[in-house]
C-alpha cells in the first residue's frame, strides 16, 4: 500500500473505477441490495399464510371448529396484508445488516403489536360475520413474534455467513478526504463482517490533504469523476465522507448525478447537531458509523398509479365534509375582512409548472400576498383570531382538495412553492420540481414551521429519494394528530 495525498493525478475518466476493485458474488450483492426488500415480503408472505393455515388445521385437528373453512380463507387475505403493513410501519424491511441488533429487536415488539392489535381489533368487528375464533387468532398473534424474531435472525445469520466468505458484498463509491474518510476507509474495511466493498475513493481538491494511510493509490481518483462513474453503472452505494462538503454540497452532486435509479447515497454523520437535525428522516449505522440515508430516488412501476387511487379515493371521501366547511367558513371570513374568503395564489408544480393553489384567507386583503409568512400567532398581518385559528388548524388547506382533483397536486409531497422563491434554488432544490406538490408532506409532520427552511427542503429531497406509497400512507396518518393539536403551526 502507498502514501497518498491530494496532489496525486486523478484517473483518466475513460477507466472505470470499478475494474480497480470487486467482490465475489458481485451479481448476488447487486440482487440482494436492490431486491432486498421483495424477498423480505415474499417471506413474511409465505410465513403469515403458513402460520395461519398451520393453525387453523391444527384447530380443525382438535375440534371442527364452528365457521366454514371460507371464512378462514377469506381472513388469511386480511392476515397476511396487515402481517406487511405492521412490519412496513415499524421498519422491519430495512436490509438486517444495516439495522443494529437492539434497534431491530425494538422494532419486532412494535411490529408484532401492531399486528396483535389489528387482529384482535378485526376479530371484534367480524364476529358476527366471519368470526376467525379467539383461540385462532389469539394462537397466531402469539406465534407472531416467535416466527418474526426467527425469521429475523435467519436472514441475518445468512447474511453474515456469505459475507464472512466474501459473497454478495454492495459496491460502494467513497467521496471524501481528511481523517473523516480515512476513518470511514479502515471501519468499512475492517469490521469482522465485512458487508462492502470499495471500489473507489473520490476526493475534492478543495479538500484538506488526505492523510498518510493504507488506501491504494490505485482506487483513488477526483471528485470531478463522481457523474462519470455513476453513469458507467455498477455502483450499489455512494458513501460521502468530507467534512468540507456541506450537505447543500452533496445533495447539488447527486442532483447533478446521471446514475442508475436504485444507486443509495449516505452522508456520514460525525456531527451530534447534524444527526439530531436528520434523525427522524433517515440516520442509520454502517458498521458503527452515523450515516443519513438518502434514499436511492427509485419507485415501482405501480406507485404513480396507487398514488393517484390514493388521491381520488380521499378526495370523494372527504369532499362533502369539505364543501360543508366552506360554505360556513368563506362567509365568516368575508364579513371580517371585507375579501373574498377563498384566496387564489400563483405557485410552481410539476416541472416548473405554474398553477392557481386555493386557500381560505387567512391574512388581511391589503398585505402583500406574496410576501413573508407570518412570523407567529401575534404577527398583525394575520386575519384576527379567526385567520390564527385557521392556520394552526391547517383549515385554510382544504379548498386545495380542487387543486388534487385536478392533478395539480396530490396529498402528500412536497409543498408547493412561489416563484420569486424557485426562482432562486440551487440545483438539489430544483429536485423538488420532478415531484407533484402536497398538501402535505415530510417536513409538516416533523417540525412544520418550526424547522427553518433549508431544514424543510433536506426533508423534501429526502421525501423524493424515498419516494413509496406505505410511505405516503404513514404520513398521511401522522398529518391527523400534528393538525389536531396544531403543532408547530401559527
Amino acid at each position: 500500500m502507498e502514501e497518498i495525498s491530494n496532489r496525486q493525478p486523478a484517473l483518466p475518466t475513460t477507466v472505470p473505477l470499478l475494474t480497480l476493485a470487486g467482490s465475489r458474488g458481485d451479481a448476488l450483492a447487486r440482487f440482494v441490495w436492490r431486491r432486498g426488500v421483495h424477498l423480505l415480503l415474499l417471506l413474511d408472505g409465505i410465513l403469515s399464510a403458513g402460520l395461519w393455515l398451520g393453525v387453523v388445521v391444527l384447530r380443525f385437528q382438535v375440534a371442527w371448529p364452528i365457521n366454514h373453512i371460507e371464512n378462514y380463507l377469506i381472513t388469511l387475505f386480511f392476515v397476511v396484508v396487515w402481517w406487511w403493513i405492521a412490519n412496513m410501519l415499524s421498519d422491519l424491511y430495512s436490509r438486517p445488516l444495516e439495522v443494529a441488533p437492539l434497534k431491530q429487536g425494538k422494532d419486532l415488539v412494535k411490529a408484532s403489536g401492531l399486528f396483535t392489535m389489528g387482529m384482535l381489533s378485526f376479530g371484534y368487528l367480524t364476529k358476527e360475520s366471519l368470526d376467525p375464533g379467539r383461540s385462532i387468532v389469539l394462537t397466531v398473534c402469539v406465534l407472531n413474534f416467535i416466527s418474526l424474531f426467527l425469521s429475523r435472525a435467519f436472514v441475518r445469520w445468512v447474511e453474515i455467513q456469505l459475507r464472512k466468505r466474501g459473497y454478495g458484498r454492495v459496491r460502494t463509491l467513497l467521496v471524501g478526504a481528511g481523517n473523516l474518510a480515512l476513518d470511514t476507509w479502515r471501519r468499512l474495511n475492517n469490521a469482522s463482517i465485512r458487508e462492502h466493498q470499495i471500489v473507489g475513493v473520490l476526493h475534492s481538491g478543495q479538500s484538506q490533504a488526505m492523510p498518510r494511510g493504507v488506501i491504494p493509490r490505485e482506487v483513488v481518483g477526483s471528485i470531478d469523476q463522481l457523474p462519470k462513474v455513476l453513469e458507467q453503472g455498477g455502483i450499489d452505494l455512494v458513501v460521502f465522507a468530507d467534512r468540507s462538503l456541506s450537505q447543500a454540497d452533496v445533495l447539488n452532486l447527486i442532483s447533478e448525478s446521471r446514475c442508475d435509479a436504485n444507486v443509495h447515497f449516505r452522508i456520514v454523520c460525525d456531527d451530534p447537531s447534524t444527526v439530531m437535525v436528520n434523525r427522524s428522516a433517515g440516520v442509520e449505522e454502517i458498521d458503527g458509523i452515523l450515516v443519513v440515508n438518502l434514499g436511492p430516488g427509485a419507485t415501482h412501476a405501480g406507485y404513480q398509479f396507487l398514488k393517484r387511487s390514493l388521491d381520488i379515493l380521499v378526495c370523494v371521501l372527504t369532499l362533502i365534509p369539505v364543501l360543508c366547511a366552506c360554505v360556513i367558513l368563506i362567509p365568516l371570513i368575508r364579513w371580517k375582512s371585507g375579501a373574498s374568503g377563498l384566496f387564489w395564489q400563483k405557485r410552481v408544480g410539476l416541472d416548473g409548472k405554474e398553477f392557481w393553489m386555493a386557500k381560505l384567507r387567512t391574512m388581511r386583503p391589503d398585505v402583500d400576498e406574496y410576501g413573508a409568512p407570518p412570523s407567529g400567532p401575534s404577527d398583525p398581518r394575520v386575519l384576527g383570531g379567526l385567520g390564527s385559528w385557521l392556520r394552526r388548524s391547517s383549515l385554510d388547506e382544504i379548498p386545495q382538495i380542487y387543486n388534487v382533483l385536478r392533478g395539480e397536486m396530490t396529498l402528500v409531497g412536497p409543498r408547493p412553492e412561489m416563484p420569486h422563491l424557485v426562482a432562486s434554488y440551487e440545483p438539489w432544490q430544483r429536485r423538488r420540481l420532478r415531484v407533484i406538490p402536497g398538501v402535505t408532506g415530510l417536513w409538516q409532520i416533523l417540525g412544520r414551521k418550526n424547522l427553518p427552511l433549508q431544514s424543510n427542503l433536506e426533508y423534501d429531497f429526502y421525501y423524493i429519494q424515498n419516494q413509496s406509497f406505505l410511505l405516503d400512507l404513514v404520513i398521511l396518518v401522522r398529518t391527523v394528530p400534528v393538525v389536531i393539536f396544531g403543532k408547530g403551526a401559527f
